[in-house]
């Protein structure tokens, strides 16, 4: 038998020793494959609709030229400017109008179209669930002397508010013919003001939920008048039978005692009312 040299002897001896202290075999990574995020949903800006665009100037929606206002209404009831920089349009296959309020701004569109007996208008609407304000559909008149207007206003909190208001010379009495229907608010609601020679029905959501008749044994009576159950006289004096513009709306209390007892409390809140397909 051979003996190695002295240095063979001693690098056999290290390479046992190295061998004797491997650890486990090297394992081979498993290679993950990264799992498909689903996008956060988007939010709009505050005021606007997704991909929306901003109004400048009159524009069409649903048949019509609509254009925005931009003016302070005097009535002590109004708590708001209209700004036009508050309305902003769907794109695409959305064909809303979006309607944005705060406490000092809040908005108003009014079409090129003018409703007449025998006609009916209406839409969809979302009415935003805002303690002291109110997002409505309405024609109005004024032409100096005669006033008239027939509404339909969403209040939260007390639903909708049909309504015919009538004054017959300027600075004369402002009557108001008014009816309370529950309504829920922060949702889509259905609806239509049928306008006829003797009668005025509204439907909310696919139900007719008042009717105001004409009545022509009726004198004028009290400055307000709010009917209970499903119907109600009007006087004929009272009665609308000129054309009225089409105007929608979405606007704040100003926390007057009237404002207050009609609309409740403003206290801050912000949101956009919808409209659309109205006609």
């Amino acid at each position: 038998m051979t003996t190695p040299a002295p240095r063979a002897l001693l690098l056999l001896m290290l390479t046992a020793g190295l061998a004797g202290c491997a650890g486990p075999a090297a394992q081979t990574p498993t290679v993950q494959t990264p799992v498909a995020q689903t996008p956060a949903a988007q939010t709009p800006p505050s005021g606007q609709a997704l991909n929306a665009q901003a109004v400048s100037g009159p524009f069409s929606r649903w048949g019509q030229t609509w254009t925005a206002s931009s003016w302070k209404n005097g009535d002590p009831l109004f708590g708001c400017t209209f700004s036009p920089a508050n309305l902003t349009l769907g794109s695409g296959s959305d064909t809303a109008v979006y309607g944005w309020l705060d406490s000092s701004t809040c908005s108003e569109l009014k079409s090129n179209r003018y409703k007449s007996q025998g006609n009916a208008f209406g839409g969809d609407i979302f009415v935003p669930n805002i303690s002291g304000t109110t997002s409505t559909l309405f024609t109005y008149l004024d032409d100096g002397n005669v006033w008239n207007e027939i509404d339909a206003e969403f209040v939260p909190g007390r639903g909708l508010h049909p309504a015919l208001i009538y004054r017959g010379s300027r600075g004369g009495v402002r009557y108001i013919y008014q009816a309370w229907v529950p309504a829920t608010a922060g949702a889509w609601h259905t609806f239509k003001v049928d306008w006829q020679s003797t009668t005025i029905t509204w439907t909310l959501d696919g139900r007719v939920v008042f009717t105001m008749i004409r009545d022509s044994t009726l004198g004028l009576g009290a400055a307000v008048v709010t009917g209970s159950g499903a119907s109600m006289r009007i006087p004929a004096q009272a009665w609308p039978t000129r054309s009225q513009q089409l105007i929608a709306n979405f606007w704040r209390g100003s926390n007057t005692g009237d404002s207050v007892g009609f609309l409740g409390s403003y206290t801050g809140g912000t949101g956009n009312a919808i409209w659309n397909n109205l006609y």
